[in-house]
């Protein structure tokens, strides 16, 4: 899994327990710990991320869909031709990674989405981000 490099600010007494553990074997490095850090303080927001995902606004919407994921996400020329075949609209939400296929063009971007909130990375053409962007505030 490709990572993001993300500084931290530690007091000493901070940075010297992290190292005990380390040289203790508890952790491989001082990296191994943020993680293992990053991951349990996550875990007890597990509800917010529902919450975010699942939102009570959208659930009772019929004329649109919602592409919702945590991770990595892929939004493809078939998923665009499936909502405008059944002339419905999508709202996104993703937190990690959205990958907006190349091939998608903006017009088709203003024909599907009616909103896009990302948490994390959007990766597609400048303009396509532009919109999307746009659509997310």
């Amino acid at each position: 899994m490709k990572t993001e490099k993300v500084s931290v600010n530690l007091s000493p007494a901070e940075l010297g327990q992290i190292d005990l553990l380390v040289a203790r074997g508890v952790f491989d490095n001082r990296s191994d710990f943020m993680r293992a850090a990053a991951r349990k303080t996550l875990e007890g927001y597990a509800d917010s991320f529902k919450q975010f995902l699942e939102p009570e606004h959208l659930k009772e919407e019929s004329t649109s869909a919602l592409h919702r994921a945590i991770g990595i996400s892929f939004l493809d020329q078939n998923e665009i031709a499936h909502m405008l075949a059944k002339g419905k609209k999508m709202h996104i939400r993703v937190i990690g990674l959205l990958n907006i296929a190349k091939s998608i063009t903006p017009e088709q971007i203003k024909e599907t989405i009616l909103s896009c909130k990302v948490y994390g990375k959007l990766s597609a053409s400048d303009e396509v981000k532009a919109i999307l962007l746009e659509l997310g505030k």
